[in-house]
């Protein structure tokens, strides 16, 4: 019942028209989830003496040994972002090769696909071409989110 063919298409009814606003509400609770997430993760101090136990098979962390300790783990949280940074340029070089190669082969293909009465169908084939090119940069910006939360 909530939708109609007129004249070959299919129409959506009033009650569909709520969805744009599901997508949108859903979404923005989900990136403001986020944010929360990490500011939670951003708070947590790199400091060894923060937990007071000892690792499994370790001894407890005497007072000299803290300095000492804590340099190391900033060592290796900077080696380790270096390396995150490092990944980062290289996929996103590669990724945005293949959006600018799939870009213009795909929305030439779907134009061409969908032609009809021997006329191509560019409308077709450029949204569906920006639709592709929205979804893949947002997927970057999701990766590099995810990265700078977890580095």
């Amino acid at each position: 019942d909530d939708f109609a063919c007129v004249n070959g298409n299919i129409t959506a009814s009033d009650a569909s028209e709520a969805a744009p606003a599901l997508i949108i509400v859903t979404g923005l609770i989900g990136i403001a989830f986020s944010v929360f997430l990490l500011k939670l993760v951003s708070s947590i101090a790199l400091d060894v003496a923060s937990n007071n136990e000892p690792l499994v098979g370790s001894e407890p962390i005497n007072g000299a040994d803290v300095a000492e300790q804590n340099a190391r783990l900033l060592e290796l949280y900077a080696a380790i972002t270096t390396g995150a940074n490092a990944f980062l340029r290289s996929e996103y070089k590669l990724c945005g090769i293949f959006i600018v190669l799939a870009f213009p082969a795909m929305s030439v293909l779907i134009a061409w696909g969908d032609k009809e009465d021997g006329k191509w169908e560019w409308k077709n084939g450029w949204l569906s071409g920006v639709s592709f090119v929205v979804g893949a940069i947002t997927s970057i910006v999701c990766g590099y989110i995810g990265m700078r939360v977890a580095v």
